[in-house]
């Protein structure tokens, strides 16, 4: 199984559509991967973060969703996806958000709380190696 995310980065106007995009292979055959992707917002505090850059002065992505642990985020399930079936996290309820094609995320119109990392998680009873999740930051701004 190999995961990828070929924008890590990602900015956004407000209200307009954000597509972020997951690719992944699964070495063998089997029945439909289950897509997860997750929310975790930034780190509080973190070093080098401001309004301008919340997600501080990490080298990517994937290092900013570990730099602190979970519970002082909010993390929450954004949708999973088995098949064609998508279901919505509690919070998404009543938003355009959908999982697209194979894992793609599409989060319609920001919004303000959007701005954070997502993490796209592929499971696989068929392939069990490699590397199964994949980071994409998303920064929401405002008109200037």
């Amino acid at each position: 199984l190999q995961v990828l995310v070929p924008q890590p980065r990602t900015v956004a106007l407000l209200f307009q559509p954000v597509l972020l995009r997951c690719d992944f292979q699964v070495s063998s055959p089997g029945p439909a991967p289950i897509v997860t992707w997750k929310y975790k917002s930034f780190c509080p505090d973190s070093p080098g973060a401001s309004r301008d850059s919340p997600g501080g002065t990490w080298d990517s992505p994937g290092e900013a969703a570990n730099a602190c642990p979970d519970s002082a985020r909010t993390v929450r399930i954004v949708a999973t996806k088995q098949g064609e079936q998508v279901t919505l996290g509690d919070f998404y309820l009543g938003r355009a958000v959908t999982i697209r094609g194979g894992a793609e995320l599409s989060l319609g119109p920001a919004a303000w709380g959007d701005s954070g990392l997502y993490v796209c998680t592929v499971t696989s009873t068929s392939d069990l190696q490699g590397n199964n999740e994949g980071v994409a930051e998303l920064v929401v701004l405002g008109e200037t």
